[in-house]
C-alpha cells in the first residue's frame, strides 16, 4: 500500500471503523509491508524536519515567507505531530480515531482552483525553507534531506503547473485518481482482515 499514512488511515477508518486499534492492525498486516508503528515513526520524523525548516525561515533574513503563514504552518505540524508521538507513545491503546485529522472547513470550500493556488503556494513556501535552511548554521537538516526534500518539492511544482493548464481536465483526473486509490486500499484491508480471520 504506498500510500500516505493520512490516506491509509482514512481508508482504514473506512474499511473498520474508527474505534480499531492500531496494534490489531499491525498484527494483521503482511509482513513485507511497513506497520503503522514505522510509518507514524518515519512521519514524526518528517514532522520534525518540517518544524526544522520552519524556524530556520525565521531566523534568515531573505525568507520570503512571513510570519502569520509560518505560525499557521507550525501550529498545523505541531498538532499533526502531537497526535502522532501521543499514539506512539501508548501505542497499546491507540486508535484510527486518535490519528484522524481535524477536518478542514476552509480548504473543503475552496474551489479546485483555489486548492491549486494554495498547494503551488505552499510549495513555493516551502522551497524557500529548504533555502533558508542551507543558509541558516543552527538548521541541523542534513544535505542529502535537503536535495530529497527540494527535488520532491519540484517535481509536485511542475505537475501542478502542468494541472494549471487546464483545470477541468486535471480536477477530473484527480478525483477519478483519489477515488481508485481509496478504493484499492479499502479493498486491499478489507481483504486481507477476511485472509487472517479464516487462518
Amino acid at each position: 500500500m504506498a500510500t500516505g499514512i493520512g490516506n491509509l488511515i482514512m481508508a482504514l477508518i473506512l474499511a473498520l471503523g474508527g474505534s480499531a486499534g492500531v496494534v490489531a492492525i499491525d498484527d494483521a498486516m503482511p509482513e513485507d509491508k511497513p506497520s503503522i508503528e514505522e510509518r507514524l515513526t518515519a512521519q514524526s520524523e518528517r514532522l520534525d524536519v518540517k518544524l526544522d525548516l520552519i524556524d530556520a525561515c525565521r531566523d534568515w533574513d531573505n525568507c520570503t515567507v512571513d510570519n502569520a503563514t509560518l505560525d499557521d504552518y507550525e501550529i498545523h505540524v505541531s498538532e499533526k505531530l502531537v497526535r502522532i508521538n501521543s499514539c506512539l507513545a501508548d501505542y497499546e491503546n491507540c486508535t484510527l480515531d486518535d490519528l484522524k485529522k481535524e477536518h478542514d472547513a476552509d480548504k473543503a470550500n475552496m474551489t479546485f482552483e483555489e486548492k491549486v493556488e494554495n498547494r503551488t503556494s505552499r510549495i513555493a513556501d516551502g522551497l524557500q525553507m529548504v533555502e533558508a535552511c542551507r543558509n541558516v548554521d543552527d538548521c541541523d537538516v542534513d544535505e542529502e534531506t535537503l536535495d530529497r526534500i527540494e527535488e520532491k518539492l519540484e517535481k509536485k511544482s511542475d505537475k501542478l503547473e502542468r494541472c494549471s493548464q487546464d483545470l477541468d481536465k486535471c480536477e477530473e483526473k484527480h478525483k477519478e485518481k483519489k477515488h481508485k486509490r481509496m478504493k484499492k486500499v479499502r479493498h486491499k484491508v478489507r481483504r486481507h482482515m477476511n485472509e487472517q480471520e479464516t487462518v
